[in-house]
């Protein structure tokens, strides 16, 4: 895999769970539950119940963490897809 394909990532289709989208779009979405994921289980450790306490969102820095994770994200959609189809 090189560069050019994690740059071209918006033309390239993939298929997860019988949806059809852009491997950009599919990292941009895994990389939000990736996210979430992190926050739940920090939560857990802090032993803090996010249904009641809500002052944990904070948009920028997710937005930020979604942003810098996506193209390893691309990569990693992108071998599996290429392992899928072996």
């Amino acid at each position: 895999m090189n560069v050019d394909s994690l740059k071209n990532a918006k033309n390239v289709n993939v298929t997860f769970k019988g949806e059809k989208m852009t491997a950009y779009n599919l990292a941009r979405w895994l990389v939000l539950m990736e996210s979430l994921d992190v926050i739940t289980k920090s939560a857990e450790k802090m032993k803090v119940d996010l249904t009641k306490f809500t002052h944990w969102v904070k948009p920028l820095a997710i937005q930020k963490y979604i942003d810098e994770r996506t193209y390893g994200m691309i990569a990693e959609v992108i071998v599996n897809e290429k392992t899928e189809d072996q």
